[in-house]
């Protein structure tokens, strides 16, 4: 069950963030060709974190040193535009960047609501 929640809640997540970012100028929309893309968008995504996130992360670490962990916005945001490629989304490096920290922002309190208690 706690996989259909964090799934549902993903889906809620990534709708809110692209409803969002038709506020903004065109460089920064997301959109899918077929209607079901946002849907497989989450497991893809959490599949491309862990198999290329993780790849991307060690690589650059030392850059991340660099720029105090600045380097990781763009990481997400390589793994985010990846994952809308997989899924057919029309999104440019730039869309990805404001869709990733906005994907997260949005995603961490729907989370945090639905969070089982022990």
């Amino acid at each position: 069950m706690s996989f259909v929640r964090k799934w549902l809640v993903g889906i809620a997540a990534i709708l809110i963030t692209v409803y969002i970012l038709h506020f903004l100028p065109p460089t920064f929309r997301i959109s899918w060709s077929v209607w079901w893309g946002a849907v497989v968008f989450v497991p893809i995504l959490a599949i491309t974190n862990a198999l290329i996130g993780t790849i991307l992360r060690l690589a650059s670490a030392p850059i991340s040193c660099l720029t105090l962990g600045l380097f990781g916005f763009v990481i997400n945001a390589l793994v985010f535009w990846i994952a809308g490629v997989e899924t057919g989304a029309k999104m440019g490096f730039l869309a990805a960047m404001v869709g990733s920290v906005l994907y997260t922002v949005v995603s961490t309190p729907l989370n945090s609501l639905l969070k089982e208690r022990k």
